[in-house]
């Protein structure tokens, strides 16, 4: 039980995820994606330490985009990416993490809020802002809103998490029973800590003070008639949490319920709400459904723009055919194996006559059990397109016997797809552990017979020549 609350501490970023087998490599932030060509990047003081922060695009309303905990500003990427050219949009890490300076811990909200802004006055970031926060990233900006009102003029937050959320998935789970399987135990220590932690902890990354922090972020009952878009996961992704233990359905549905009533909850923050759903994916919703974040941002920014009388930028580099749609040559699936487990891999080569292909969209068609996906960011240059760029998918880590099919279309700057190419994906059943140690064992044996035979041969050639 201990050993799988370690795993959960991390996890803050990645609360609920559906994502079970099929996720993005996690590529280097070099070489830059190739949409965002126009990206800005630096640090700046904030009172005593600095922050990393990466801005791209112009216009007007900046949007500023806050992770979840314990996530940097690169988990943002793919959304900068479908974004870019639309208006300026702006991510940073927060101290003690990424390229940001340490801090003492632990920290709250208001200290986080209070180096966003500064941070925006010092590099300086011209609002006003639209913010978007991701899971914690979410009462980031609900805090910031309260506290700088005349600065902010939307925000969307992406399967946000609660400030009662602890505790309300605590109530959620069976009362506690002795003998009780430790998978369950896991998420009670789990929801305890989301409700009590004080960021001490040796694997507090962070070192959030969620207790304190819940307390700043449930003062913020309203925000009037401020714009509020609220994207929530997919209620039908069975999947709470993939590196947690799973529940039984009885136990696991009133959990999937009560995140869906958390968000209910938040769009009562502000009179002049609006509710996203996302079709497929968990928690993450990110890296799972990329475009319908941006979406709801542009939403934001041209309804700002339309009541401001400022003209609404058109999407960037949109075409009216696909004259030059990117093609791909060849889809090639090797294997490797790490540490006991099957990985499987995709090697996608490509050619894009205008070389502006931005990303390869990872569409999951079906599954054995249930999966997530998220798109790949291409690195190629112009150039590397034109002559045949290769791109490394997601992986599929072959934990347990399964069958996932997905289908890849390059995407361009200009809108233009590729025709899919589709693929499955095919896990053996994994070998057991007493299956090994039996092969083991077994070799072990036949050795030993081998070497005892051999020596009983010896001997009794030994005794043939002394008669």
């Amino acid at each position: 039980m201990i050993r799988q609350f370690s795993i959960l501490l991390p996890l803050f970023t990645l609360l609920l995820t559906a994502c079970a087998s099929l996720s993005p490599t996690s590529p280097a932030p070099t070489p830059l994606a190739a949409g965002l060509s126009d990206m800005v990047s630096g640090k700046v003081d904030v009172g005593g330490h600095a922050l990393y922060y990466t801005c791209a695009g112009e216009g007007s309303p900046t949007v500023i985009l806050e992770a979840g905990g314990p996530a940097d500003s690169t988990m943002w990427e793919l959304v900068m990416v479908y974004y870019q050219g639309y208006t300026r949009i702006c991510a940073y890490d927060r101290a003690n993490l990424g390229n940001s300076d340490s801090v003492p811990k632990p920290r709250t909200f208001t200290d986080m809020t209070h180096d966003l802004h500064a941070l925006l006055e010092n590099v300086p970031i011209e609002g006003p802002y639209i913010l978007a926060g991701h899971s914690m990233g979410g009462m980031l900006v609900r805090l910031y809103a309260s506290q700088y009102p005349d600065d902010v003029v939307g925000l969307v937050l992406v399967d946000s998490a609660h400030p009662e959320m602890g505790v309300r998935l605590l109530a959620a789970l069976p009362p506690e029973a002795a003998g009780e399987p430790e998978g369950l135990q896991a998420w009670r220590e789990y929801g305890t800590w989301l409700a009590t932690s004080d960021g001490r902890g040796p694997r507090d990354v962070e070192g959030v003070d969620l207790k304190v922090s819940n307390e700043q972020a449930r003062a913020v009952e309203s925000l009037g008639d401020l714009p509020l878009i609220v994207i929530s996961r997919s209620p039908n992704n069975p999947i709470l949490a993939a590196q947690m233990p799973s529940l039984p359905e009885e136990i696991n549905t009133p959990l999937l319920q009560e995140w869906q009533e958390l968000q209910t909850e938040l769009e009562g923050l502000s009179t002049n709400s609006t509710r996203f759903v996302a079709d497929h994916c968990g928690h993450n919703v990110i890296l799972e459904e990329p475009r319908l974040v941006v979406e709801a941002i542009r939403q934001l920014v041209d309804e700002y723009r339309a009541e401001s009388g400022e003209p609404i930028p058109p999407v960037p580099d949109q075409t009216e055919t696909a004259s030059h749609a990117p093609v791909i040559l060849s889809v090639t699936q090797r294997q490797e194996w790490q540490n006991g487990i099957t990985i499987i891999y995709e090697d996608i080569i490509f050619t894009d006559s205008a070389g502006d292909a931005i990303t390869v969209i990872n569409t999951l068609i079906s599954a054995s059990e249930p999966s997530g996906v998220a798109d790949d960011i291409i690195r190629a240059s112009a150039e590397e397109q034109k002559q045949g760029a290769l791109v490394i998918s997601g992986f599929f880590r072959c934990a347990r016997e399964a069958e996932t099919v997905v289908e890849y279309r390059v995407f361009d700057a200009a809108g233009n797809m590729s025709a899919p190419e589709t693929v499955t994906f095919s896990c053996p059943a994994p070998i057991s552990p007493s299956l090994i140690v039996g092969i083991m064992v077994g070799m072990f044996m036949l050795g030993l017979a081998i070497w005892l035979l051999v020596r009983y041969r010896r001997s009794r050639r030994a005794a043939v020549t002394s008669v």
